[in-house]
């Protein structure tokens, strides 16, 4: 018998409330801040770099995953020591939203709907980010990766747990760029709409229940949703 090996997809019907966004990808453009970082790191450890594309495919997860991916455990601890130093030295430098990002959050804001930022990257360095461009106003939670939350289904996880206590009803949705998102979310049993303009691989689109083009694909998917 043959085996069915298309990913599962989660499906709702919307409206959806709240929307969970990831940040690297999908609201910030910030490949070049941290492909350029993994490649300094790798070049202090006398490690080979790897293509342009590799490095962009290391975007989503916290970093750490990614450098263990080319430098290998024994020097994982240092490696990851070193890009911390070097995040900390280049702080908002080299990355900035996405063209329409903070118009689109307004908007959705300002009709009421609740937003949650759900991202891999530090707590506060989610907090910073979000302040320092002026969109922290826009989101009811900011959940970013600590020791409790090392990956993207306990981050969304803790986000629908605080939406929950604020009094919001579940029918959440993942807004992200990579499969990390689908699959955080499918632990969730929650939807992901990808987009494209981020720093996926073409088949890591198939798990995602819908896919966007730019920021008015995605507005007019989330109101035909709220009409039907």
């Amino acid at each position: 018998m043959a085996t069915d090996t298309s990913p599962r997809i989660i499906r709702t019907p919307g409206p959806w409330s709240p929307l969970l966004f990831d940040m690297d990808g999908t609201m910030l453009d910030s490949a070049e801040a941290i492909t350029g970082r993994l490649r300094e790191t790798l070049e202090y450890f006398n490690v080979p770099v790897p293509s342009e594309e590799e490095l962009r495919l290391t975007i989503g997860p916290p970093a750490g995953q990614g450098l263990l991916k080319f430098v290998g455990p024994d020097l994982g601890d240092e490696a990851r020591t070193f890009y911390r130093a070097l995040s900390d030295r280049d702080g908002f430098a080299n990355q900035e939203l996405f063209a329409g990002i903070a118009e689109t959050l307004s908007a959705l804001h300002g009709e009421g709907v609740p937003l949650g930022v759900a991202t891999s990257r530090p707590q506060a360095t989610a907090e910073a980010l979000c302040e320092h461009y002026g969109i922290a106003e826009y989101f009811d939670l900011i959940i970013g990766g600590n020791q409790r939350r090392p990956d993207k289904a306990s981050v969304i996880a803790e986000n629908l747990v605080q939406f929950n206590k604020l009094g919001y009803d579940a029918n959440a949705l993942m807004i992200g760029d990579r499969y990390f998102d689908t699959e955080g979310a499918l632990a969730n049993e929650i939807p992901t709409v990808l987009v494209r303009w981020g720093y996926a691989a073409e088949h890591e689109f198939d798990s995602a229940m819908h896919t966007v083009h730019d920021v008015d694909d995605l507005m007019s998917l989330l109101q035909a949703a709220g009409r039907a």
